[in-house]
């Protein structure tokens, strides 16, 4: 509902008009709506490296394993979003002679400047990668694309395929179908965001390898992590109350 007002509050702007969404009764029914309702949002199933290595290990041959498995290490080394994703380029890749690589997030969603952002990929991404590059003859321009049949390829992947993939992908690793309807395009990057917070990775390499400009979101994503790790936490294995010491 917030979002509803401030667009209608910037249409009315962008028309040289007085918003309606400044007045009081507005602003009013929106802190009255704030004390009742409550605003937090579903979060996205985690799709975390559990998951990925047992596809990756499971999927068989063909295009279209091949494909996901390549999509699924990058998104997971990058923390993707479901645009940043599609939009990669062969060219935006860089192959090391370790063989891991980097690859150029050209624009994201919080950097609206396009000046860029490079993440790391990883040997087992690279092998997939090369394989999947290989497979489908791609040599320049998009690297993730629609599949026509079992043999074709076809033009650049839209974003809001990448859920349906992912869902695919839970399903395949045999997920019960209430978790399979919670899987989103976000999964990958919650999951990637537990599985750090996991291996105690400090925040701000989170926020970096994930682009976030705030801990907000990474804080959202870990927070049943966080909580077993927190100040009670701690407590309760200092004082017995826990018959497992909590790692911290």
């Amino acid at each position: 509902m917030r979002r509803y007002v401030a667009t209608i509050a910037r249409a009315h702007i962008a028309a040289g008009l007085l918003s309606p969404c400044a007045s009081e009764p507005v602003r009013l029914a929106l802190k009255e709506m704030g004390r009742v309702t409550s605003s937090r949002q579903r979060q996205a199933l985690a799709l975390g490296w559990v998951e990925i290595k047992e596809f990756v290990q499971s999927a068989g041959e063909g295009l279209r394993a091949d494909r996901e498995r390549a999509l699924l290490c990058v998104a997971y080394d990058t923390m993707a979003r479901r645009s940043e994703l599609v939009a990669f380029d062969l060219a935006d890749v860089e192959f090391m002679p370790n063989g891991s690589g980097t690859i150029l997030i050209r624009r994201s969603k919080t950097d609206a400047a396009g000046e860029g952002a490079s993440a790391y990929l990883s040997h087992e991404t690279v092998k997939w990668l090369e394989k999947w590059l290989d497979a489908a003859g791609i040599e320049e321009g998009a690297i993730f694309r629609r599949l026509i049949g079992r043999t074709k390829v076809g033009e650049r992947l839209h974003a809001d395929i990448i859920a349906d993939i992912y869902k695919r992908v839970a399903r395949w690793v045999g997920m019960p179908a209430k978790q399979v309807d919670q899987v989103s395009g976000h999964s990958v990057r919650v999951g990637a965001t537990q599985d750090l917070l996991s291996l105690n990775i400090d925040l701000a390499s989170i926020m970096q390898s994930g682009r976030w400009k705030s801990s907000r979101m990474p804080m959202r994503y870990g927070e049943e992590i966080l909580a077993t790790r927190g100040g009670m936490a701690r407590a309760a294995a200092s004082q017995g109350r826990d018959s497992q010491p909590v790692d911290v």
